[in-house]
């Protein structure tokens, strides 16, 4: 009885135990997990932030993992069509064409643009999709019967070539892209090359441009400085003038209420390297400048002298520069792919500093209620000016540029941009160029 007892109770532990392992087994497996599609999501997110940035082998190998893991056809397509470009753009254009057919098989209506990527890039695609499609058609067609024909007679064998190396054979074989499709003929070796060197690295661009320039948005940094400058330069000449007929006459208060105002404009020509090529968004350039700078005082001044008189006149100056300078700049696309792409410039030139110092007035001047006119006008050249203000103006000047630029891609290669920053100054600036 004990016995039975023992199998009895043992074989209710053993139920008990079965029945909670199943029910904890379905309580776990019924709690939120993250999917394999969103984490799929995500590996494609960063696949294409690290395709934009220039980084195709890290997109590379994003992309793989997406879609090893993924069972949708959108993510698949997504995946196989990023790694397509990825190799691209790095020039690999075997592995490109692999994938591309990836794309086509799981996306055979997919569309591109040239206004999106490169031409060379969307004729390949077309290419690839045409092949896959019509090895499709063959493939679903009727096989057609071939009427039998008579049994050849039996012909002395020829002996076989000798077989080429290994090492040889694989390199033929891996010498162009061969797509085995019936009815259309492999593609050739001169059109496989003529695309590789069209995106082979050392593109050049050339461009020209205009420019508006101004220090009216920062003159707050340095206007008091270049108002007490140009006005000291008006006060020497009124007290040069008065005292030709006032012989001994001491300076006292001098009271000039004057206003900063400026102006210019930029134009130049701009050679620019890419040394990736196309594929590259980072890019040197070179260019030869003409700046126009011109930075005026106008208002009214009063000079007193300590004798009781007084000199007040309506006055007009200028400082007026036009140097050519020659400039080294480097330039950040943030993608090289769309068809507007915005980019950030900085640089630095270099320039000899020569200009005119022009001035003139009108009115009197007045002691014991005799009154006298006053007017003047000269131009003197900026090492005169130096020395009549005591203020040493250096001969050369650094410029220093930082600018925020948009660039429209017309055509393939024709480029119009438009760019805001600084050039010792404010700049706006318009132009075009051309990559080639």
């Amino acid at each position: 009885m004990s016995c039975n007892c023992w199998l009895f109770s043992k074989s209710i532990l053993f139920f008990l135990l079965s029945f909670s392992l199943v029910f904890v087994n379905r309580g776990f497996s019924g709690l939120p997990v993250q999917s394999e599609e969103e984490e799929v999501e995500k590996l494609l997110i960063q696949a294409d932030s690290y395709y934009q940035r220039g980084d195709y082998k890290l997109a590379i190998g994003c992309y793989v993992e997406a879609a090893a893991l993924t069972q949708s056809k959108i993510s698949l397509s997504r995946a196989y069509f990023g790694l397509a470009l990825s190799y691209f753009y790095l020039r690999d254009t075997l592995n490109s064409m692999k994938w591309m057919r990836k794309v086509c098989e799981v996306d055979p209506k997919k569309e591109i643009s040239e206004l999106f990527y490169p031409r060379s890039f969307v004729q390949l695609f077309n290419q690839v999709q045409r092949e896959v499609r019509e090895k499709k058609a063959v493939t679903k067609g009727e096989v057609i019967r071939q009427p039998s024909l008579p049994k050849p007679e039996k012909v002395k064998e020829e002996p076989r070539p000798k077989e080429e190396p290994k090492q040889k054979k694989e390199e033929k074989e891996t010498a162009a892209p061969k797509i085995q499709v019936p009815g259309k003929p492999e593609p050739r070796t001169e059109e496989i090359k003529a695309l590789r060197e069209a995106e082979k690295g050392g593109n050049f661009e050339i461009g020209v441009h205009y420019s508006l320039w101004s220090i009216n948005l920062i003159k707050g940094l340095f206007e008091k400085d270049l108002k007490n400058e140009l006005g000291e330069a008006l006060q020497n000449e009124i007290v040069k003038k008065v005292g030709t007929s006032h012989a001994g006459l001491v300076k006292s208060n001098f009271t000039p209420s004057l206003t900063l105002d400026s102006e210019g404009s930029n134009y130049g020509l701009e050679v620019r390297y890419y040394s990736r090529g196309r594929a590259g968004t980072f890019s040197i350039g070179l260019s030869l400048e003409k700046t126009a700078m011109k930075l005026s005082v106008s208002g009214n001044v009063k000079q007193d002298f300590t004798n009781g008189s007084s000199a007040a006149v309506n006055a007009q100056a200028y400082v007026e520069t036009s140097p050519f300078s020659t400039n080294v700049s480097f330039r950040w696309d943030i993608s090289s792919a769309p068809r507007i792409t915005p980019y950030f410039v900085f640089g630095f030139g270099y320039a000899p500093l020569k200009g005119k110092f022009f001035y003139t007035y009108t009115g009197n001047y007045q002691f014991q209620g005799n009154q006298e006119k006053l007017e003047d006008t000269q131009t003197k050249n900026l090492d005169e000016l130096s020395e009549d203000i005591d203020f040493d103006i250096p001969k050369n000047i650094i410029l220093v540029q930082i600018n925020f630029g948009i660039k429209v891609k017309i055509s393939k290669d024709f480029y119009l941009m438009g760019e805001a920053g600084i050039w010792d100054g404010f700049l706006l600036r318009a132009g075009a160029s051309y990559r080639f």
